[in-house]
């Protein structure tokens, strides 16, 4: 009996929790973008807790009091975003993906301030436009095999148009030379008032030459009303209306074969754009988008892969087990800005079959 009674609580759901490495890992962006990031994230963490002895904590921070980050300067996204990512790592978690075009054309800067602060916590950070670029290289190398043009719109924020991360990047990942353009700015009517009458979107072209004769016209897209109209709820029809003129007034009349999605709050918009694009004529059903959650997930699965290495689970979860890792996953919400239940309101409109997640504002 005594023995039986051993069993039972070694394979205890409280047991194999216990025995279970903590896994804390952080998501940060200007606002709500990067939650779909912390989304993807859950996704995988589910599976590796399903083959894995571990359990996973995952929290998305939202610098919402400074948004948008789109209008910032160099070296205001740097600090700010530092300190976000900072409050993060205080809180426990121990790699933060920076799910945030625009904090990562700072990306050098953030981690010099972070290591002054902390030696090696700069470097628990991962950026989003590096994993951006590896997929866009691909996307473009397989159009290369049936065509020498290919055509590629980045959408972003003014201020990720403005850094050049992106065609610089790109310039670098197939080696070729990168020859400076300037963005052209354009002044709109602002919607969200309270920052302002009017901001500043931006544009820019880019064509990258190979000695054979290939290319690659390169369109950086950046409408500086859209995230505010994600993070502070704008109504749909606005919404619409404004990726429609956006686009038919800051793109080229150009078809193209792949569009990066460079802005993790645009997401919420994919329906109206890949609608908008087809009607403008500047896609065909043939057109490949690309959004950058999955591809941050892809990241995070491999390297907790490499960490859980020696962690395989032995017994399979039961059921109450499951429940338990599945509730422990789903990522909580810390915004800097007065705008919880907007935030609220917004994770129900994009993830409808989910809880919403607990948000809380918390100062960074």
């Amino acid at each position: 009996m005594r023995l039986f009674l051993l069993v039972l609580l070694a394979l205890s759901p409280l047991r194999l929790l216990a025995e279970d490495q903590l896994i804390q890992v952080a998501t940060f962006d200007s606002g709500f973008g990067g939650f779909f990031t912390a989304k993807e994230i859950e996704r995988e963490a589910r599976g590796l807790a399903q083959t894995h002895q571990a359990r996973f904590k995952l929290t998305h921070y939202g610098d919402t009091a400074n948004a948008p980050y789109g209008e910032k300067t160099p070296a205001e996204i740097a600090r700010f975003a530092a300190k976000g990512i900072s409050r993060a790592f205080a809180d426990g978690a121990e790699d933060v993906f920076i799910a945030c075009n625009t904090a990562s054309t700072q990306y050098e800067a953030i981690k010099k301030i972070l290591n002054e602060e902390k030696p090696g916590l700069g470097d628990r950070t991962i950026s989003i436009i590096e994993s951006s670029v590896s997929e866009l290289k691909r996307q473009i190398e397989e159009r290369f095999q049936r065509k020498k043009t290919v055509r590629v719109g980045v959408l972003a924020t003014p201020a990720t148009v403005r850094a050049m991360s992106y065609p610089r990047a790109l310039a670098r990942a197939f080696d070729l030379p990168y020859v400076e353009a300037k963005p052209l700015n354009h002044t709109q009517d602002r919607w969200y008032t309270k920052k302002g009458k009017t901001l500043e979107s931006a544009v820019s072209t880019h064509t990258l030459r190979f000695p054979d004769g290939r290319t690659v016209e390169l369109y950086q897209i950046g409408p500086g009303n859209w995230v505010d109209m994600i993070e502070h709820a704008a109504p749909v029809e606005l919404q619409k209306a404004s990726v429609r003129n956006d686009l038919k007034f800051l793109a080229p009349k150009v078809e193209f074969d792949v569009v990066g999605e460079f802005c993790t709050h645009f997401p919420v918009f994919d329906e109206y754009i890949k609608a908008t694009s087809l009607e403008l004529k500047l896609a065909t059903p043939q057109t490949t988008y690309i959004k950058q959650g999955p591809l941050m997930a892809g990241i995070f699965k491999d390297l907790i892969t490499q960490r859980l290495a020696a962690k395989k689970r032995t017994v399979a979860l039961g059921p109450e087990e499951k429940q338990k890792l599945e509730e422990a996953l789903r990522p909580a919400i810390f915004i800097s800005g007065k705008n919880v239940e907007e935030t609220k309101s917004l994770s129900r409109k994009v993830f409808p079959g989910d809880p919403v997640p607990a948000v809380t504002e918390k100062k960074f």
